[in-house]
């Protein structure tokens, strides 16, 4: 059985900076889950912060299941993957952003981007 990264990639016998750059991939996602909690967090009333913070994180983990994970459920090309991760990233740090939490949206999405670099260097 083979191994493969989101990009087709074996991620066993990876080069160490393709390891890097794949696991530099996987804490984002993390991070724009949590990202994604925070901010359903700040602006939903204080009732209802848990039951929706639960709710976007889950809609969230779902769209990058069905499309964005290494055995996504929906095949897409490449741009339809790219934008969905664009919307998601941006979207995201947009709304971080407008509730005040503009430096870990920076941080986060310059992260992205560099890393997004990295893995489309590294994939010619």
């Amino acid at each position: 059985m083979n191994d493969t990264g989101s990009y087709g990639w074996p991620v066993n016998g990876a080069s160490p900076w393709l390891a890097l750059a794949l696991t530099v991939r996987f804490l984002l996602e993390l991070a724009l889950f949590t990202g994604i909690a925070m901010l359903s967090w700040r602006i939903v009333p204080a009732g209802w912060r848990w039951p929706a913070a639960i709710v976007a994180v889950v809609v969230a983990a779902s769209v990058w299941g069905l499309f964005l994970s290494p055995k996504a459920t929906i095949s897409l090309p490449a741009s339809g993957r790219l934008a969905i991760e664009a919307a998601l990233v941006l979207g995201t740090g947009a709304g971080l952003l407008a509730v005040g939490m503009g430096t870990p949206a920076a941080i986060g999405v310059a992260i992205w981007v560099i890393d997004r670099a990295v893995l489309a260097f590294l994939h010619q």
